[in-house]
């Protein structure tokens, strides 16, 4: 009798879940929202502490973490609340500015990621423009500046009348509607989707075919005078391999939001199980970044690894033929 009144329906739940159910999805919230902080934050601490990440590229993945912070810390809490009540218990107000966040952070993610793609490619495939289009800082800077205010601009007309935000029961926390009416903004936003998903695959296509032609040629003049590939080339082997995992885990934990979101507005009916597990997906998009830009990466794993030992390991430096090329990439 006791098992089977911890699976009745809580009376004061509007979703109609048990008490258990609430802790669960309370606990498991919480722990997403923790670990995207605790993460994100080691990330930052050692793009700004350590002298051998200080790159273009780790600029981005810096500015990638501290858009999942920025997620984890102003909206992932207000997700956590309406988990635990069932319902949204602050302003109408507070609810669309709160959907104009979400949204704006999940934009300045993925640009992020287009960004660091098209890095990526320049360097790679078009060596050439590198230092025209990536001079230094101040231009990554700026590039990064740029991402934030396009999310902003993108994510924030329908607060302005141009679409409509509201409560979502099921996801439990506010969001943009679709509707016929706004049919220009939904239009307007899928269309940034769909452009910046094929360009991403299409600049890591391009890496891969780059790499790999480069790695042939490199393997067939070591037949000829036994030469090793270089630390170069097997740096980007590595970067290759890290950008295809960004790419495959963010179409899974952004994907099924964007699928469930089409399926409920053709009108069918989806069960609030699966909203749940859709926006544990999001979330943890945050919290997978650092995982995928930092234990992926050599060096990144290795400034965890010193940041973590509070220094035992020393500050070794790093050998100067590692150094000349890698300093801007």
């Amino acid at each position: 009798m006791a098992n089977s009144s911890q699976t009745e329906p809580s009376s004061h739940d509007p979703l109609g879940r048990s008490s258990s159910e609430i802790s669960l999805e309370v606990a498991l919230a919480i722990l997403i929202c923790v670990t995207s902080i605790l993460d994100n934050l080691i990330v930052v601490y050692v793009v700004n502490n350590d002298s051998r990440l200080k790159k273009v590229t780790n600029m981005f993945i810096h500015n990638l973490a501290l858009t999942d912070i920025s997620m984890a810390t102003l909206q992932m809490p207000f997700w956590i609340i309406s988990l635990h009540k069932g319902a949204w218990v602050f302003s109408g107000k507070w609810c669309e500015l709160s959907a104009a966040i979400m949204s704006t952070f999940g934009l300045a993610s993925f640009l992020n990621m287009g960004l660091i793609a098209f890095n990526r490619y320049i360097r790679v495939v078009k060596p050439t423009l590198y230092n025209k289009l990536f001079p230094g800082k101040r231009m990554t800077r700026l590039y990064c500046v740029m991402v934030w205010i396009a999310s902003t601009l993108l994510a924030t007309p329908p607060l302005y009348g141009r679409g409509k935000m509201a409560y979502h029961p099921s996801f439990a926390f506010c969001t943009v509607t679709y509707n016929i009416q706004y049919v220009s903004y939904a239009i307007a936003v899928t269309g940034l989707f769909m452009v910046t998903t094929t360009a991403m695959f299409y600049f890591y296509y391009k890496i891969y075919k780059t790499l790999r032609e480069s790695t042939q040629n490199l393997n067939a003049h070591n037949t000829e005078d036994g030469v090793t590939p270089s630390q170069r080339r097997r740096t980007d082997i590595k970067l290759l391999k890290t950008s295809f995992t960004v790419v495959c885990t963010f179409l899974m934990t952004w994907g099924p939001s964007c699928t469930v979101v089409i399926v409920e507005t053709a009108g069918c009916f989806i069960p609030r199980r699966i909203f749940m597990t859709v926006a544990c997906l999001m979330f943890t998009s945050s919290l997978a970044n650092p995982i995928i830009y930092g234990i992926m990466n050599p060096q990144f794993r290795a400034a965890f690894k010193r940041a973590l030992s509070f220094g035992r390991h020393g500050n070794d430096q790093v050998t100067p033929s590692r150094t000349g090329n890698e300093t801007k990439s």
